[in-house]
């Protein structure tokens, strides 16, 4: 046997032993992290020079296999403030020196890490915990590229430099976040239609809140109405995203429903109709199949990605118990099953999967999809909820990657049962048409998460609407009464709209509502005698209506109930006197807010100013000031340089 083949035995049979006392000791992430500052700053305070003492093979040793102490950058570790930092900063400080530095990483273990951590969380997992799939060799990781050599000296096999673009596709590098490449799809307004020729305006229901906590994001990011990307502003998702004063339903409805009808702000000639949806409070707890499927590619690699996104199921947890069940699904190059059927109240389980992943890589979202169903389906809870829940960025490049296929594929899998809602991360790359394709057509709901207030708004104030199904394919059919209406127009909900046939047809999907939720649909109304025109072709074989009353239209709500699996139809005969209240004046004035920022044609005199205007006088709980509070800052940031371009 040789020297060095000796010395190589000897560095093995060192890390092997170093590997057993950490897994024996089980740290926590926060441990982890202290863990890997002490190593670091002994390295710092030795020069940051290699130790003598590496051995030669030490340095191959692949960062996916190292120990949990070095596994986890320093900028994941929880509640971490600053931004991820780039692998040119963090790729040759974890190849240094593994045996040498053992020493100082036990110390760091026994002195530091572990003594600071309350008994119950040091303690190894109980026997019934689930186990915690570790990542595979060279899964969620960037490829060892040896201890000296400078992300700069990366070649390829003949010898030629790497180039930037080659070190971030290959995850070495952070995606650099090229503010022109979100994406948003079109959107085309619905114009005033004649009440004559088409009485009937039908819609799927629609929960989604992305849009306005986007525009939020935006706006903080020194977008001014102007400059905001064509196809963000989605008024329904803006409507949705507040509370109103919406009454519970009562007797044997499972919705309420009510209407609002004044004279439109932005309009003399027409009148605005708002429409109000709310469902009742669910009594009976379900127990929860929850899948988490989490984009863990390169271009997650930032502060306000995969750190938020950890952070944000953190905030979870504390609503979760023991006949839960949570499993979590990664996808980059590769898929890959990190955690399954956790119990809910597993908490040390299920918070060391999330805070351990890492991101780098290419996103395949098909094949991270086609293996959350088969996870959700082997731990289907019958009678329960069954969900997956898709974290990321959108950024699909390999497998599916186009809106129609994502479309097929979803609507093909949501006949399963299992139902699929997203929360869309991160800022320029984001794909918004993808993240709402796929909740549209996956029996869920969308919203974008900005903000770790926003995480437990979403995860937390509303988990059980956004979790927990209530009633499946719910549909909106208004019919306007051409003896007091000249035409109408739909507001927002372009991607909603459903054929006047679909109405009845229950085999046709729409949106679905979870318990203690609500909806808002907004027309503008056009009365007979009004003064603007609603162009009309002459029927040959039409006949006026006769007048019915002051009823200016009749609306029309079916669903299938989740509790009993029966179609249900409700109606509400509105009144051209409803008359207008708070809520109505604040629906208006986010109604002004999205047609001033997709510079809408039917705008009129809408403009930022004077939505602003519409809240005067109202009183505003914290949700409605933080709205006020954002319309002024877009405002604020007229003349100044945006951190987003269009």
């Amino acid at each position: 046997m040789t020297a060095n083949t000796a010395r190589e035995h000897e560095d093995q049979a060192f890390e092997q032993a170093l590997r057993g006392a950490y897994e024996e000791m089980d740290p926590t992430p926060e441990a982890e992290a202290r863990m890997l500052a002490a190593l670091k700053a002994a390295q710092e305070d030795a020069g940051g020079k290699q130790p003598e003492a590496e051995a030669p093979g030490a340095a191959e040793q692949p960062e996916a296999e190292a120990p949990g102490a070095i596994e986890q950058p320093e900028a994941e570790a929880p509640g971490a403030a600053e931004p991820a930092k780039s692998a040119r900063k963090r790729i040759a400080p974890w190849k240094v020196a593994l045996p040498a530095a053992a020493c100082l990483v036990l110390a760091a273990i026994g002195i530091g890490a572990v003594m600071s951590q309350p008994a119950d969380l040091v303690e190894p997992p109980a026997p019934s915990s689930p186990e915690v799939i570790e990542p595979k060799a060279g899964a969620n990781s960037a490829p060892d590229t040896g201890p000296s050599m400078a992300v700069e000296e990366l070649t390829t096999g003949d010898g030629a430099y790497l180039g930037e673009a080659d070190l971030i596709d290959d995850g070495l590098l952070p995606y650099p976040g090229d503010p022109n490449t979100e994406e948003y799809s079109a959107v085309d307004e619905t114009g005033f239609v004649s009440t004559a020729t088409s009485p009937l305006s039908t819609v799927s229901a629609d929960v989604d809140t992305a849009s306005y906590a986007n525009l939020r994001r935006l706006i903080r990011n020194g977008c001014t109405l102007n400059e905001l990307p064509s196809g963000s502003a989605r008024i329904e998702e803006m409507l949705n995203y507040f509370d109103y004063g919406y009454a519970a339903p009562v007797g044997d409805d499972r919705f309420s429903m009510q209407a609002r009808v004044g004279a439109c702000p932005w309009n003399p000639d027409t009148q605005l109709l708002v429409l109000g949806f709310a469902t009742a409070r669910e009594t009976e707890d379900k127990p929860a199949n929850l899948v988490f499927l989490i984009d863990v590619s390169g271009s997650m690699n930032s502060a306000d990605k995969l750190d938020l996104l950890q952070d944000s199921f953190a905030t979870l947890l504390e609503h979760l118990d023991g006949d839960d069940r949570v499993s979590i699904v990664t996808y980059s190059g590769q898929e890959e099953v990190v955690l399954e059927g956790a119990k809910g109240d597993d908490d040390k389980a299920i918070l060391r999967a999330i805070y351990r992943l890492k991101a780098d890589g290419s996103t395949n979202g098909e094949a991270g999809l086609r293996m959350a169903y088969e996870v959700a389906e082997r731990n289907r809870i019958e009678g329960g909820v069954n969900r997956i829940v898709m974290a990321s960025d959108g950024d699909l490049n390999v497998g599916m990657t186009s809106e129609s296929d994502l479309h097929d594929f979803v609507d093909e899998k949501r006949e399963s049962g299992i139902y699929l809602s997203v929360l869309g991360f991160g800022t320029g790359n984001f794909k918004d048409n993808k993240m709402e394709t796929i909740a549209d057509h996956g029996n869920g709901s969308y919203h974008y998460i900005d903000s770790i207030e926003e995480a437990e708004h979403v995860l937390s104030d509303k988990l059980m609407q956004n979790v927990v199904p209530f009633a499946d394919d719910v549909k909106v059919q208004v019919e306007f009464n051409p003896a007091t209406v000249k035409g109408y127009r739909l507001i927002g909900y372009e991607n909603r709209t459903m054929t006047d046939s679909d109405f009845l047809d229950d085999t046709k999907d729409a949106g679905d509502i979870g318990p203690n939720a609500q909806f808002t649909v907004a027309y503008e109304v056009v009365p007979t005698g009004s003064a603007m025109e609603v162009p009309t072709p002459e029927l040959k074989y039409s006949q006026a209506p006769a007048a019915s009353g002051d009823e200016i239209a009749t609306c029309s709500l079916r669903y299938r109930a989740f509790d009993d699996g029966q179609v249900h139809q409700q109606e509400l005969a509105v009144r051209g006197d409803e008359g207008t209240d708070d809520d109505w004046k604040f629906a208006a004035s986010v109604i002004e807010l999205g047609m001033a920022a997709r510079d809408s044609e039917f705008a009129g005199t809408s403009t930022g100013e004077t939505a602003l205007r519409l809240l005067d006088g109202l009183e505003l709980n914290e949700q409605r000031q933080a709205y006020r509070d954002l319309v002024e800052e877009a405002l604020g940031n007229d003349g100044e340089p945006s951190a987003i371009d269009d």
